[in-house]
Parts: structure tokens; C-alpha cells; sequence
């Protein structure tokens, strides 16, 4: 039975394989009959819309592509220097950093890099611990955040000079990180705690 199940697996993978080739040309608009891609959410670096942006202006940014969104106007970008400079209340070369560091609001990795994922490690240029990029299991993404716009993070790391306009109360969630409250093995599948 299990000899012919992977029979006709293996049969039908090259029956749908040889279906759906075509002449060799392709082309860039779908057929008629099938429904478009519509984005409806963005969600590349967690907190950071929900952080520095009004909500009134979500949708606007959730219906756009990281790589269209324009530097000028009501941007999330724009939002991220107002919020940075009037309710956090940090220097202009906090404000400017953490535009460009943040925006576009997309997960980097640099497959390029060897070592472990980081959490802005491409934009920071590895010191938040490797220049892998992308998101460790570990990574506790709100309090670096928090750590970035109202802590010494972004001047520890030699990023921009410390401005002294820190504000320790608001650079943590104070939530354990999942792996810290579970004593998680990084080594061992699956990899993360049981869900709570």
C-alpha cells in the first residue's frame, strides 16, 4: 500500500509538473480567471507601525510595499522622526538614524554572512551581534526596540552619540523572553516552549 501510494505521488507531481509548463514565455499579467495578490497587511518589523505611527494612518502603510512607500509626507518614516524627536524627545542623529535603520520596514538577512540571525544586525552593520541579519529565536525584537528609541542602545552600539535624553522606565515590556521563561534547547527540533 505504501509502494503505491508514493507510485501515484510521484505520478501525479509529473502530470501536474508537464500540465503547467508552457512555450518557454511568460508573462507578467495573471489569466482572467485567477484572483490578484492584494495586501491588506505589513508586518515586517514587529511594533515599529504600532509604536511610532498614528493608527489613523495603518491601513495606508499596511496597503503598501515596503519599497514604494514614499520618504515624504504623512510616511511612516515621517512618523518615525516626529515620534522620535516630540514624544521621545531624542537628538536629530537619534531621529535620523532610526530612519534609516528602520525603514523600509522590512526582515533583512544578508545570506552572504555566516553566523547566527540578529535582529537589525544588517542595518547596524553587526553590532547587535552578527551581520546575518534577520531574527533569532532569542531576540526579544520590542525591548531592542524600545531599547533603540528610549535607551542608550543605538549610542552603546556606536551608532550615533549618546544624546543623554534617556528614558530607562520606558526600555523594556518587562516580559520575559519565551526561551528565557521555558529553558528552551536552541539545538534540539522543535526549537521554541510549548505554547501557552
Amino acid at each position: 500500500m505504501r509502494q503505491t501510494l508514493l507510485s501515484f505521488v510521484a505520478v501525479y507531481g509529473v502530470v501536474i509538473g508537464t500540465s503547467s509548463c508552457s512555450s518557454g514565455t511568460t508573462s507578467a499579467t495573471p489569466p482572467p480567471n485567477q484572483t490578484q495578490y492584494v495586501q491588506i497587511e505589513r508586518f515586517g518589523r514587529p511594533a515599529v507601525k504600532e509604536l511610532f505611527q498614528q493608527f489613523a494612518n495603518h491601513d495606508g502603510t499596511n496597503r503598501t510595499s515596503p519599497a514604494q512607500q514614499p520618504l515624504t509626507g504623512q510616511t511612516l518614516y515621517q512618523e518615525i522622526g516626529s515620534f522620535t524627536a516630540s514624544v521621545a524627545g531624542r537628538s536629530a542623529a537619534t531621529q535620523g538614524a532610526l530612519q534609516s535603520i528602520l525603514i523600509p520596514d522590512e526582515m533583512a538577512a544578508d545570506l552572504s554572512q555566516s553566523g547566527t540571525a540578529a535582529y537589525l544586525g544588517v542595518e547596524t552593520g553587526g553590532a547587535t551581534g552578527s551581520k546575518f541579519g534577520g531574527r533569532g529565536l532569542t531576540d526579544d525584537v520590542i525591548d531592542i526596540s524600545l531599547g533603540a528609541v528610549f535607551g542608550n542602545t543605538l549610542s552603546a552600539l556606536g551608532v550615533v552619540p549618546d544624546d543623554g535624553k534617556e528614558s530607562p522606565c520606558l526600555t523594556t515590556d518587562n516580559v520575559p523572553s519565551q526561551a528565557a521563561k521555558d529553558n528552551i534547547t536552541l539545538a534540539a527540533f522543535p526549537y521554541v516552549g510549548a505554547p501557552h
